[in-house]
């Protein structure tokens, strides 16, 4: 069901390794196919932890909330793209 969604995209995350290895890992125990995507990590991007460069930039955040966090991680990214 995931597949369609992330399969030839771009994926951005807060530190992508640990949500991609938990995608890698779920998928194996299932003995599912990986899809192939681009990995994008804001925690690179900005070398700091996400409720802080939330801060920095002006982006609000609810730290810890699933929806808010998915929120503030998409807006680095879209302000880190914009600014390339």
């Amino acid at each position: 069901e995931l597949k369609p969604f992330i399969q030839d995209e771009i994926v951005v995350a807060h530190n992508i390794g640990f949500d991609a290895g938990c995608l890698a890992q779920t998928l194996e125990y299932y003995d599912l196919a990986q899809p192939t995507y681009e990995r994008a990590c804001t925690l690179k991007i900005y070398k700091k932890k996400l409720n802080i460069a939330c801060a920095e930039h002006g982006i609000p955040l609810k730290h810890h909330d699933a929806l808010s966090d998915a929120e503030g991680c998409a807006e680095l990214y879209r302000r880190w793209v914009a600014g390339k």
